[in-house]
Formats: C-alpha cells, sequence, structure tokens
C-alpha cells in the first residue's frame, strides 16, 4: 500500500513539475513570441522607414554605394545627413542660403534671363563672357573717358591761350583806342577852328559873291546885247553857208557822173568820172534814171537806187565799174546817172559820226563799230570832224547809245565810270541831233548812207 502510495505520489510529483514545466515553457514562449512580434514590427517599422530614404533596389546602385561610401569616409556620416549637408553646401554656394531646397532654386532661375533649358554651370560661363565682354567694353569706355577728358584738357588750354591773346589784343587796342581818342579830340578842337576860320571866310565869300553877282549882272546885260547882235550875224552867215549845202530838193547836187557805156556779156558799166576826179578802186555808187530819181520822200529817206556799181579799174577820165545789183526789169543803161553822197568830184565833203552802227550786219549795233564807217568815209575822200561847226556838212548817225542802269552808291568805280561815258555818249547823241535839226544839216542814218554811195551791206550773220 505504502509503495503504491510512494509511487502515485512520484508519479502525481513528476506529472506536476511536467506541468509545471510546460506550463513554464509556454510562458516562457507567449513571453518570447511577443517579443518577436514586437521585433518583428519594429523592424518591418525600420525598413519602411529606410525604404522612405532609400530602397532595397536603389541602395544596390553604384552611385548610391559610392555616396554611402563617401558619407562614412566623411565622419561616418549617414547618407541622408551627407546629403542634406551637401545640399546645404550647394545651396549656400549657389543662392547664398543654406535652407533653400532645389525647388526653391528652379524657381529662382526662372527670373534668370536665359536660364531656361541651360545648365546652371554653361549659364555661369555665358555670364562670364558677358562680364567678361562688359569689361572690356567698360576698359574700353574709360579710355575713351580718358582721351575725351585730354582732348578737353588741351581744349581747355587752347581756349585759355586764345583768351590770353585775346586779353592781350583787348589791352593794346584799348591803348590804341585811348590814342585814337586823344587823336579825335585833338581833331575835334582843329574842326572846331576850322569851322570857325570858314564861317568867317564864308561872310567874306558872301560880301565877295555879292560884289560878283552885281557885277556879273551887268556883264550878262552887255553880252546879251552882244548876243542878240551875233546872232543876227549867225543867221546872214548860215544863209550864206546854205546856198552851197545839199538840200532834200537839190537832186542834182548828189549826181557825181553818168553812165557812158554798158557790156551787158561782163555786166560791167563806164561811168564819166576818173582819176582826175579823185575816184579810187573799191568806191561804189547807186545808179539812178535821172537825178529827179534822188528826191527824198516827206521823211527825208532817199530812194534805193536801180543798181549799185563798184569800181574795179580807174582811168584819167573814166572808170570801169562791176554791176553788184539791179532792180529786175529796170537796167542800168547809158545816160542814167551815179551819186555816191561820200565822194564828190568838185567838192571834199565833212562829215560828223556819232552813235551805234552795225557795219558787220550781225544784228547788233555798237559804239565800236562806229570805226568802220569812220573808216569808209575816210578811204572814199570824205573828211571826218568831231563838231557841227560851221562846215560840217553831213550828220550820219547810228542808233542812239542805250542807257544803263543807274549804278547802286556800292557799286565798284568801273561800273560808275562806264554809266558815266555812257550817259555823256547819250548826251552827245541828243546834242548833236538837235544841232543838225537847228542847223539844217542833213541827217543820215546807216541804211540813207548806204542807199546814197551805192554800197551793198554785208549779208547779215546767222
Amino acid at each position: 500500500m505504502a509503495g503504491r502510495t510512494s509511487a502515485s505520489f512520484g508519479v502525481g510529483a513528476a506529472i506536476t513539475i511536467l506541468s509545471l514545466t510546460t506550463l513554464g515553457f509556454f510562458v516562457a514562449f507567449a513571453v518570447f513570441y511577443g517579443k518577436h512580434s514586437g521585433a518583428l514590427q519594429k523592424l518591418q517599422q525600420s525598413q519602411n522607414e529606410q525604404s522612405d530614404v532609400v530602397k532595397a533596389d536603389e541602395r544596390n546602385r553604384d552611385d548610391v554605394r559610392n555616396l554611402i561610401e563617401e558619407a562614412k569616409r566623411a565622419g561616418g556620416k549617414s547618407l541622408v545627413g551627407y546629403m542634406v549637408e551637401s545640399q546645404e553646401a550647394v545651396m549656400f554656394s549657389v543662392t547664398g542660403s543654406r535652407r533653400d531646397r532645389p525647388s526653391d532654386l528652379m524657381n529662382k532661375l526662372k527670373g534668370v534671363q536665359g536660364a531656361e533649358g541651360t545648365n546652371l554651370l554653361a549659364l555661369i560661363a555665358s555670364k562670364d563672357a558677358q562680364l567678361e565682354s562688359a569689361r572690356a567694353q567698360l576698359a574700353q569706355a574709360d579710355e575713351a573717358r580718358k582721351a575725351a577728358i585730354a582732348n578737353q584738357q588741351a581744349e581747355v588750354d587752347r581756349v585759355a591761350g586764345i583768351e590770353a591773346s585775346h586779353k592781350a589784343t583787348v589791352e593794346a587796342l584799348s591803348g590804341q583806342v585811348g590814342q585814337y581818342r586823344q587823336e579825335v579830340e585833338n581833331y575835334r578842337q582843329g574842326a572846331d577852328d576850322y569851322k570857325k576860320k570858314v564861317d568867317e571866310d564864308k561872310d567874306r565869300i558872301i560880301t565877295a559873291a555879292a560884289e560878283t553877282e552885281d557885277r556879273l549882272q551887268k556883264q550878262l546885260q552887255k553880252l546879251t546885247e552882244d548876243k542878240l547882235i551875233l546872232e543876227n550875224q549867225l543867221a546872214q552867215l548860215r544863209g550864206q553857208r546854205n546856198q552851197g549845202v545839199i538840200r532834200a530838193s537839190d537832186e542834182h547836187a548828189l549826181v557825181d557822173g553818168d553812165i557812158v557805156a554798158i557790156d551787158g556779156g561782163s555786166r560791167q558799166a563806164y561811168i564819166s568820172i576818173g582819176r582826175k576826179n579823185n575816184v579810187v578802186l573799191g568806191m561804189t555808187f547807186s545808179v539812178y534814171s535821172s537825178a529827179a530819181a534822188l528826191k527824198p520822200d516827206a521823211e527825208g529817206n532817199y530812194p534805193r537806187g536801180k543798181a549799185t556799181l563798184e569800181v574795179i579799174t580807174v582811168g584819167e577820165e573814166t572808170s570801169t565799174c562791176r554791176i553788184t545789183s539791179e532792180v529786175r526789169g529796170n537796167p542800168v543803161v547809158k545816160g542814167d546817172v551815179v551819186a555816191n553822197a561820200v565822194y564828190d568830184p568838185n567838192k571834199t565833203y565833212k562829215f560828223v559820226v556819232f552813235g551805234s552802227f552795225d557795219a558787220n550786219r550781225d544784228g547788233i549795233a555798237t559804239d565800236m563799230e562806229r570805226a568802220d564807217i569812220r573808216a569808209m568815209i575816210e578811204s572814199w575822200g570824205g573828211v571826218l570832224v568831231d563838231e557841227l561847226a560851221g562846215d560840217a556838212d553831213f550828220l550820219v548817225l547810228g542808233d542812239r547809245p542805250v542807257m544803263p542802269v543807274r549804278p547802286a552808291s556800292d557799286a565798284p568805280l568801273e561800273v560808275v565810270l562806264e554809266f558815266q561815258r555812257r550817259s555823256q555818249e547819250v548826251q552827245r547823241y541828243e546834242q548833236l541831233q538837235r544841232q543838225a535839226l537847228t542847223t539844217s544839216v542833213p541827217i543820215l542814218t546807216e541804211n540813207r548812207l548806204y542807199t546814197l554811195i551805192g554800197k551793198t551791206p554785208a549779208a547779215a550773220r546767222r
């Protein structure tokens, strides 16, 4: 009984110990399992947090492993700590603030010209190039500024020199002005003295002029009486002279000779005057049917002859002439008369020639061509005189000289002298014309002269 009881106790104790041991294991397992579950949760949380920093597949990348190694070499820093410090250093170098993020950098780069689509180093290089160009331009501008300052200083020096020269000139002129002022004062004093003397002389002259005027009045009265006596004598002399002067109605006085023969084949005519009548080669004559045909019209114009002759051979008593022109239907015949107002076989005519002539027939009358008319008259035996004295036979008047416009007060001396000369020419022309009309001296225009001497004018120039 006792053995069964001990065995039963031992079994019971063993069962009890086993139960307690099992219970202990269960409790220990429960505790360990609880810790294991907590550790697994922490591990999963740690893995999740690590994946936020770097994922497992990214951890195996070469660049990430290189960064991890660099972080370890930089004092055993974590990858995140190393990246944060590196980002802060880069941001401080780029933007100047360690707190800026890459997104902040991108936002700031949007406001930079040329930054869009360009990396930062290229942008920096471009800006450096622009900066270098700006520095070069600044250096050029600075050189130009220095040159401008140098030019300005040179101009200032030049102006200063001019001002100094001007000042010296002004001082010299001031001295001269003072001298001139003193001279003017002396002149004024002298002028006052001279005026006083002139006033005294004027009074004496006025007194003397009054006496002279009274004396001249008496002389004028006597001269007036003498003038009346002389005019009466002059009228008598003119009456005697006019008996020998050719008149408009004295046609026979203009006849110089006759046509004595005609050679129609050679167009030659023979006239009744020759060497003993002072005929010269080249002399021309107008041919008229009779002396009556030389009668002038109411205006004093002589008719043109039926033909013109030019002397080509001079004999002792006759001359041979070439017929230079002839009116058709009215030929030269024996018995016709010839006339030349310059030439006269029994008398030497005196001529006054004045005015403007167109001897070369260019349509322009000038006073220089007056010499051609004078030379022709002299070559044919006429005598030239300057005044319409008592023995002048003809006045040959050309065109009236043109009166020029009166020159301005400041015109050159040559212009003033030419104006005076032409004015005197016009006055002389009008004076001769009045004298000829008063003294009944025949007036011949250039065309009337050619008509009476039988000269054919030169062809008009074109």
